[in-house]
């Protein structure tokens, strides 16, 4: 990818509005956190220990009394660690 022209992107923010620039690069950082798990020479390891520090976010005084919060937390959680749905195209 080239480098982005910051000021487009500063543009393109605004157009957007910020949650929908959030969510744009929520999706970024999944798509990324995905791609190292998918390619760890251990993903087990990684998942036991990100299983690990997902519960300890559960238990935490932020999540731990707001079922809402913490519904959104294990979707997020799950969706890291899905395989993707169709292999990628070999070129």
């Amino acid at each position: 990818m080239p480098p982005s022209d910051q000021q487009a992107v500063f543009e393109a923010a605004g157009r957007l509005g910020s949650m929908e620039v959030l969510t744009t690069q929520t999706s970024a950082v999944v798509s990324m956190l995905r791609a190292l798990y998918a390619a760890h020479p251990e993903p087990a390891k990684v998942r036991f220990h990100f299983d690990r520090l997902i519960g300890q976010l559960l238990t935490s005084p932020y999540l731990g009394h707001d079922p809402d919060h913490a519904l959104i937390l294990q979707d997020t959680a799950a969706t890291l660690v899905r395989p993707p749905l169709e292999p990628d195209p070999v070129r």
